[in-house]
C-alpha cells in the first residue's frame, strides 16, 4: 500500500481535524478529508507510529485473546444448531473478527457486504476495510474503492434495511460509532493525539538519521591553511565522511599534515541539551498517545514517575483499562456479530471469552479470586504480574505448599 497524501494538506496541518463537510462532494459523495484520503492517513499512522501501533494491537489481543463461541438459544432446534455452526464459515468469523475489531479501533466503523438469495437467505458475508468506504450526506448510498487516491468509486451499494432488502440481493451492513458532531463519518477518540502519533514516527526517523548521519554537528574543524587544490579538499571531505555512521563508532581518523602549522583545530559542540530534548519529547509523545487511548503507560512497559511498576500497580492499571476499554470494545464486537446473526435468522449469539491464564478446573485449594483476576487480564499483563510475585506467592496462588 502506498501513501501519497502530504500530511500538511489535511486539516490545515492539524492531523486531528479532517475536513468533513457536505459541500465537499464528488457526485453526491461526501469527501472524508480535503483530498478524501483521511482514512488512509489513519492507516498510515497505524503503521508509522510504534507506540500507537502497539496499543492498537494490545487492545485487539485484550479483547479477542480468549477466543469466542457461538452459543445457541435455549429454544433452538437441532436444525438451528446446524445453521448456527454454518454461520461461522459463512461469516468467516475466524478471519474477520480481528479485522473488524482493528477497524473499530482505528476508524470507529466497520462494514460487511451481505449477499442474499432469492428467498432472502444470507448466502455470503464479505468484509470491507473501513478505509475503502465513503457515503453521501443522507447515507442512502455507499461508495467503495480499493484505492481512493486513483479516482472515483469502483462500486456502489445501498445500506442494509428491510426495505432495501425487498429489491436488492447485495447490501452493505454498516456499523458507525458516531460521536458528537460526527453526522457523516465517525472519528476514533485517539485522533486528539494524532499529531503526537505523527511525531512518534518522525522521532524514530530522526534518531536513525542522528545515529547514521549525525543530524546536528558535534564538532567544528578549522584548517589554518587553505587547500592547495580542489582534489586535496575533496580527499579531506571523503576522509571525514568515512568516519560517520553507527558502524564507525570508536574508530580513529588519521590526518597526515605538512607540519605543526597544517594541523586542523577541532572544537567539540556539546550535545547533552540535544539528548535532553530527545528524552523530553519522547516522554511527551508517550504520555499524549496513551492518554488518547485511555491506557496507563505502565501497561505498555513505559516507566511512569511515581510508580514502581510492581505487580499491584500493573494489576490496578489493567483493572481500570479492562472496564474502560476492553469491555466496551468487546460489547461492540458482540453487538455487531449478533446483529448479523439476527439478520441471518439464526437462533444464537457470539460470546467472546476471557483469556485463561490459569485453568481453575485443575487447581485445588487455590485463590480463585486472584485467578479470576489474572484470567481477565491480557496475557502479557498477567505475565508481568506473575513475574513480580515471589515463588512462594505463586505456589500459594495455585494451592501448593511453600518451597523448602
Amino acid at each position: 500500500m502506498t501513501f501519497s497524501t502530504p500530511f500538511g494538506q489535511i486539516g490545515n496541518g492539524n492531523l486531528s481535524l479532517p475536513y468533513v463537510a457536505s459541500n465537499l462532494t464528488q457526485n453526491q459523495m461526501v469527501l472524508f478529508g480535503q483530498d478524501n484520503l483521511y482514512p488512509q492517513l489513519l492507516v498510515q499512522m497505524f503503521y508509522t507510529s510504534p507506540l500507537h501501533n502497539a496499543i492498537c494491537n494490545f487492545k485487539t489481543n485484550s479483547v479477542l485473546g480468549g477466543g469466542f463461541e457461538l452459543v445457541k438459544d435455549s429454544t433452538a432446534t437441532t436444525s438451528d444448531d446446524v445453521n448456527l455452526r454454518a454461520m461461522r464459515g459463512i461469516m468467516r468469523l475466524d478471519d474477520n473478527l480481528d479485522r473488524m475489531l482493528l477497524d473499530l479501533i482505528i476508524h470507529a466503523r466497520c462494514y460487511f457486504i451481505l449477499h442474499f438469495s432469492d428467498d432472502k437467505s444470507l448466502l455470503r458475508v464479505e468484509y470491507i476495510g473501513a478505509e475503502k468506504v465513503r457515503t453521501n450526506e443522507d447515507k442512502s448510498l455507499y461508495y467503495i474503492n480499493d484505492d481512493w487516491s486513483r479516482g472515483l468509486a469502483t462500486r456502489t451499494v445501498k445500506p442494509y434495511s428491510r426495505d432495501n432488502l425487498k429489491s436488492n440481493k447485495k447490501l452493505l451492513f454498516c456499523y458507525e460509532n458516531n460521536g458528537a458532531g460526527q453526522d457523516i463519518y465517525p472519528l476514533p477518540n485517539y485522533t486528539t493525539a494524532l499529531n503526537w502519533a505523527f511525531l512518534d514516527g518522525e522521532m524514530s526517523v530522526l534518531q536513525k538519521e542522528y545515529i547514521v548521519n549525525g543530524i546536528f554537528p558535534s564538532f567544528v574543524m578549522s584548517f589554518p591553511q587553505p587547500f592547495k587544490s580542489e582534489e586535496e579538499k575533496n580527499k579531506m571531505k571523503q576522509t571525514i565522511e568515512s568516519g560517520r555512521g553507527a558502524r564507525n563508532g570508536g574508530k580513529i581518523i588519521t590526518f597526515v599534515g605538512r607540519g605543526v602549522d597544517s594541523i586542523p583545530k577541532i572544537d567539540t559542540i556539546p550535545v547533552s541539551q540535544l539528548d535532553n530534548a530527545f528524552q523530553n519529547t519522547t516522554e511527551s509523545i508517550d504520555s499524549k498517545i496513551c492518554q488518547s487511548h485511555t491506557i496507563d503507560p505502565i501497561l505498555m512497559g513505559i516507566r511512569v514517575s511515581g510508580k514502581l511498576g510492581s505487580g499491584s500497580d500493573i494489576k490496578q492499571a489493567y483493572t481500570i483499562y479492562e472496564k474502560n476499554v476492553v469491555m466496551p470494545l468487546r460489547r461492540e464486537v458482540e453487538n455487531v456479530i449478533n446483529t448479523l446473526l439476527n439478520i441471518a435468522r439464526v437462533k444464537g449469539k457470539i460470546v467472546i471469552n476471557d483469556y485463561q491464564i490459569i485453568n481453575e478446573a485443575i487447581v485445588e485449594g487455590s485463590n480463585n479470586e486472584m485467578i479470576k483476576s489474572l484470567n481477565s487480564m491480557n496475557p502479557l499483563v498477567a505475565s508481568k504480574v506473575l513475574d513480580a510475585m515471589s515463588e512462594d506467592e505463586v505456589r500459594a496462588l495455585v494451592g501448593l505448599k511453600k518451597g523448602i
